[in-house]
């Protein structure tokens, strides 16, 4: 398995670097990779659009292609049964003040991870200039819920996309640690959570809600409180000792008492903006 990954790391190198283009530290796309007892963690860096999920990334033209992250894809396709985790960074690179990260290849293959315990993709940070998203601009289309499907003993996900109703449909989930970005659209993530029953083994959740950037957003672009109240009042934090992360700014600060007043979790609330650009 090392050889064939030392493989990878050298076409990914070869095809996005060259004479006429020398590697570069802040945008070059790379793999690294760590041994993990039998199994593998492979944390890519660089960029997740894919303009021919069709196309074999083999087929590839020079410099014309996302070749890291599809190739990347290929490779997973064709060992999904060693891979313990998988990580996806990269720079504050976009389209339109938009990351996409697109794995469609994945999707439209018949494999499962058997062994994959932790996917994460990186989340957006308040300095950024580009809205991470799973998918496409503000619908992930149930991408989510379609890669969640290949991976029977997930333990850790961490998105930029809040899932779709389709995510709480899978049964008997092993997820323990749940962290998600609301990005564009929440997806009523919140509501559905606290209807949900498949989520039996979660013990942390870190959510953020969506980034008003423009300061433009309606009300109903937000999770209500009546929904917060939802969860608290759910199975879902039923376990003693759940932590929840809430990253906002829109309650008040006689509502996080009242839903602290519901349910006894650890609750820890982050005031949460996006910077703005100052324009005079």
């Amino acid at each position: 398995m090392e050889d064939k990954l030392l493989e990878l790391q050298k076409r990914i190198y070869n095809y996005h670097n060259s004479s006429e283009l020398d590697y570069n530290l802040a945008s070059s796309p790379r793999i690294s990779f760590s041994r993990i007892g039998n199994l593998y963690e492979i944390v890519f860096y660089g960029e997740g659009y894919d303009d021919d999920d069709t196309m074999p990334s083999s087929e590839f033209d020079p410099d014309e292609y996302n070749y890291g992250f599809c190739a990347l894809q290929d490779f997973l396709i064709e060992n999904p049964d060693q891979i313990v985790s998988l990580i996806f960074t990269g720079p504050d690179a976009g389209a339109n003040g938009t990351r996409n990260w697109n794995f469609n290849r994945i999707i439209k293959s018949d494999i499962k991870f058997v062994n994959l315990k932790a996917f994460k993709v990186a989340l957006t940070d308040v300095g950024d200039h580009n809205q991470s998203v799973i998918g496409e601009y503000d619908d992930e289309d149930g991408m989510i819920a379609k890669l969640v499907l290949k991976m029977p003993k997930l333990e850790e996900l961490e998105l930029p996309s809040a899932p779709n109703n389709d995510f709480f449909k899978i049964p008997h989930l092993q997820i323990s640690s749940l962290s998600i970005q609301a990005g564009y659209n929440h997806q009523n993530f919140i509501e559905n959570l606290a209807e949900s029953e498949n989520l039996k083994a979660l013990r942390s959740l870190d959510y953020t809600e969506t980034y008003d950037q423009f300061g433009d957003l309606e009300d109903e672009e937000f999770t209500s409180f009546n929904n917060f109240k939802k969860l608290f009042s759910s199975s879902v934090f039923s376990y003693e000792h759940f932590h929840f992360k809430l990253r906002e700014n829109r309650l008040t600060e006689n509502q996080l008492e009242e839903l602290q007043k519901i349910k006894k979790v650890q609750f820890l609330h982050i005031k949460t903006e996006a910077g703005k650009y100052i324009r005079i």
